[in-house]
């Protein structure tokens, strides 16, 4: 009692409301009085009572002010007008959003924003339903018929889904000892019939897999694996739920396998369910609801950012399947996944970390072995290729991850550049054309031999002709980082050749310690555990040149392949990957591989840190993260190499060239010759320089060590002085008065505290010093349009984010998948921030010619970026 009358005496307690508005609940946090924008945020718990006016609850209490739960994007109605209320009692409001771990600040003028929020949803919703066609099809309702069926036992199965406990594993399962009973395997893509490839080989091993740890095992599937026939195991081929497959196919496909899966359960009584998500499937999960059975998900990724990524359109159901894949989460005893991108996904979809475990793909190593010479000799001969030639495989789906447009550029250089190269290709897919094109052009049919498609057997017993191995993965997802983890990885490692790969996420880290290919040693007398050549994704000159080194030093593929093979067996075999499902059930610490940083379920899991110095927030280590792998700017510069000084020229180029042809006058480049320029966040030093040029003294603020170190090279590269320094600019490393001008570029919509920002360049300019400064902004084509519009309402993301998560998400182009803090701001807001300033202008530009819908591309691009452009710029005085 003591203690509740020491916090009602600091007036540090708050009311929580729940997103229902009938319960409400005391609580006190001493941090919230701080938060003043967006910030990341955990509610403390709270002890709920029944409540019928929260307003009048927070008045009979006499607390500070009220946090609102939000369970979907955008506050409703009730919850605005509530908030009107408390602010106008002088009392004050925070909205939270509890899956996001986010609560903002409201004041009068935000309280603006979201009613404004809420009417252009509201007229919005109509327009995307009647207005247009094409657009209604994507964000209508699902047809009643689907709504009452699908939908709602979806819904039910996500509402009840709980996690059914496994018997006590008072063992490891092995050979010698496997599980006592039936294990159920289940797959349910039957719009996907395959033969070979990653995901077939990796359904075919686990099963195999699991079968040698459990007394007898039975596999569901959508088609006939022959595979399976081969290796021995059981199969059920489902009955096919329909003829075509259409996204509606796939959601009605539940009940077609619900009725099939279900009898056979109940004969079976299996110890476990073990699933390889397929895109829409929930059947998996309700039988373990309903009969009490284990379930296991295996979850490879997420198809809907896939087919955002390469089909270049959503999906009309994507709700469905998201709550889908929810309820299958929820209804897990253990989920695993290939990547660490993976993870890191569903911990932001609201995910238990506990049970989540990252398990790398994996490989046979009987069936990917390295071949004798006498086996090698023959396989070439198959292909026209003898013992004079050194063979170069690649092996996959010719989609759209799988670097297939940098490999049909490299394939003729190398043939150029080394007459004894030959190419053995093996798959097939939607940019095969892009080789067979390269290789017609220059005359290298004989050089260049592609099998297609083949059996998995037949595409392993193929790959030991070859004596060095190629991945040239060079992109990420469109929403997200690139999640994968290819098979492809750990088949050329056993295989025991060189291999030459894009050091992308989990590929990178699989097959080092490498050899950077942009420092390729003279010999290969220094090599230790090095496993691999890694060159920078998407770089055609680094991958020719790794490439071209291997085949030059036949020592050191050698030695390399060696070292692969041996990280194969000892690390990813698939029995060790079924191995670690049991360790993790049973609560174990994992053996991870020297340098993994996988996080794994249960106690003793490894924990991946974010790096970054000095910045403790999380919204700040995802600043970092953003700008340290996706250097602002570097996006453009496509026909240069990186880090040389046309690069950082064509990044110019680009910058004021086409994108912001305003932005040297206004942003007054040339007008501070001989005076102190202090910026904050200069990214790879573009704006910086421009003021170096003009005779100023340039010092560079940045939270980005990765930005930090390309403005640099910059400066070297064009002999430019400046300072350097990497430091938060919520507290800046300068003494009061140090500057002429701050300037600042889209960089202070990104921190939590900008209004700390802002004093803090206040302190350190010189009375009479100026500010220039960039934000982003809310009365924009881009805001209402673009992100309000076309992600909010049409593709339903506020139906499940909030406004700062849309942004977080989609704003910024990133590879990394880091989502950093995005703000956007009214004249009226950021002008409120700089009260202390004087002489305040805001002014109002940056539109595209691209970004001008057709029906405007009358209006000037420059008037048009005055009335509804992206970006607000704040010029001020520091008072004399």
């Amino acid at each position: 009692m003591a203690d509740r009358e020491c916090r009602m005496t600091n007036r540090e307690t708050y009311l929580l409301t729940t997103a229902t508005f009938d319960k409400v609940g005391e609580f006190w946090d001493s941090r919230l009085a701080s938060f003043l924008e967006r910030h990341t945020y955990v509610l403390p718990a709270a002890t709920l009572r029944n409540a019928s006016d929260p307003c009048s609850e927070l008045e009979l209490m006499g607390g500070r002010g009220i946090v609102f739960q939000m369970s979907r994007g955008t506050p409703g109605r009730h919850q605005l007008q509530a908030a009107g209320r408390v602010l106008k009692s002088g009392k004050k409001v925070w909205f939270y959003w509890p899956d996001e771990s986010a609560i903002e600040y409201i004041d009068r003028e935000r309280l603006g924003s979201c009613w404004r929020l809420w009417f252009a949803a509201k007229a919005f919703g109509k327009l995307g339903r009647h207005a247009d066609p094409a657009a209604a099809t994507q964000a209508d309702p699902l047809p009643l018929s689907f709504s009452n069926d699908q939908n709602a036992e979806c819904e039910s199965l996500l509402s009840q889904a709980k996690a059914v406990s496994f018997p006590s594993l008072d063992r490891q399962p092995s050979f010698e000892k496997p599980l006592d009973g039936t294990g159920m395997y289940l797959r349910t893509d039957f719009w996907a019939p395959i033969t070979s490839g990653g995901s077939y080989g990796h359904t075919c091993y686990v099963a195999a897999a699991l079968s040698r740890v459990t007394r007898n095992l039975v596999c569901f599937m959508p088609h006939r694996y022959s595979l399976l026939d081969e290796l021995g195991l059981h199969q059920v081929v489902l009955d096919k739920p329909s003829r075509d497959c259409g996204e509606i196919d796939l959601v009605r496909a539940n009940a077609n396998y619900y009725h099939q899966l279900k009898a056979a359960a109940a004969a079976l009584r299996p110890l476990y369910i073990y699933e390889r998500l397929c895109l829409g499937n929930y059947v998996g999960a309700k039988l373990s609801l309903e009969l009490g059975i284990p379930y296991i998900a295996e979850y490879n990724g997420s198809e809907i950012s896939m087919n955002r990524s390469f089909g270049g359109t959503g999906f009309a159901y994507e709700q469905f399947f998201l709550k889908a894949e929810q309820a299958a989460f929820r209804q897990a005893s253990l989920i695993s996944v290939i990547s660490d991108a993976v993870r890191d996904d569903l911990i932001g979809r609201g995910v238990d970390r506990s049970k989540i475990l990252v398990n790398p793909n994996g490989v046979d190593l009987q069936a990917y072995r390295p071949a004798v010479l006498e086996e090698k000799l023959k396989l070439r001969s198959e292909f026209g290729f003898d013992d004079r030639h050194t063979v170069l495989g690649f092996t996959g789906t010719f989609g759209g991850w799988h670097g297939i447009d940098i490999l049909a550029e490299a394939i003729p250089r190398i043939c150029s550049l080394f007459p004894e190269a030959r190419f053995l290709l093996i798959g097939d897919g939607n940019y095969k054309h892009l080789v067979d094109e390269k290789v017609k052009q220059h005359n290298l049919a004989e050089r260049v031999i592609s099998t297609g498609r083949v059996p998995q057997v037949d595409g392993a017993r193929y790959l030991r002709a070859c004596d060095i191995y190629l991945s040239p993965h060079n992109k990420h997802m469109v929403d997200s980082r690139f999640f994968g983890s290819p098979t492809k990885i750990f088949e050329y490692m056993a295989l025991g050749g060189g291999i030459v790969a894009s050091d992308l996420e989990q590929i990178g880290e699989v097959l080092s310690p490498a050899l950077p290919a942009n420092s390729l040693p003279a010999s290969g007398s220094n090599i230790t555990d090095e496993r691999s050549v890694l060159c920078a994704p998407g770089n055609l000159d680094e991958f020719v040149s790794g490439t071209g080194y291997l085949i030059s030093h036949p020592d050191v593929r050698l030695r390399l392949g060696q070292n692969a093979r041996k990280a194969a067996a000892r690390y990813y075999s698939w029995d060790r990957n079924v191995a670690d499902l049991w360790r993790a059930l049973r609560k174990e610490t994992m053996e991870l591989e020297p340098g993994r940083k996988l996080t794994t379920a249960g106690p003793g899991a490894g924990q991946t840190v974010e790096e970054g110095d000095g910045a403790d927030d999380p919204y700040k280590k995802r600043a970092q993260k953003q700008w340290d792998n996706d250097p602002c700017g570097s996006h453009y510069a496509r026909n240069t190499s990186p880090r040389t000084l046309d690069w950082f020229l064509e990044v110019e180029q680009y910058r004021y060239g086409k994108y912001a042809p305003w932005m040297p006058e206004i942003m007054e480049f040339s007008k501070h010759r001989g005076q102190r320029v202090l910026e904050i966040g200069g990214g790879m030093g573009t704006d910086l320089a421009q003021f170096a040029k003009a005779g100023a003294i340039v010092t560079d603020v940045d939270l980005s060590a990765g930005h930090l170190e390309l403005a640099q090279e910059n400066f070297r590269l064009r002999n430019l002085t400046g300072t350097f320094l990497q430091h938060d600019a919520e507290s800046l490393p300068f003494d009061d008065a140090s500057f002429d001008l701050v300037y600042s570029n889209g960089v202070i919509h990104h921190t939590p505290n900008t209004l700390q920002v802002i004093r803090e360049m206040y302190r350190v300019l010189k009375p009479g010093g100026r500010a220039i400064v960039m934000v982003y902004a809310e009365n924009s084509f881009v805001y209402w349009i673009q992100l309000v519009y076309i992600l909010g309402v049409r593709s339903r993301l506020l139906d499940q984010y909030s406004m700062g998560e849309i942004m977080s998400r989609h704003v910024e182009l990133s590879q990394s998948d880091a989502r950093p803090l995005v703000k956007v701001y009214t004249r009226s807001r950021i002008g409120r921030h700089f009260d202390k300033f004087e002489n305040i202008r805001v002014i109002k530009r940056q539109m595209t010619p691209e970004e001008l819908p057709a029906k405007l591309k009358w209006i000037p691009v420059g008037i048009a970026g005055r009335i509804m452009g992206w970006n607000l710029v704040v010029k001020a005085k520091k008072p004399l």
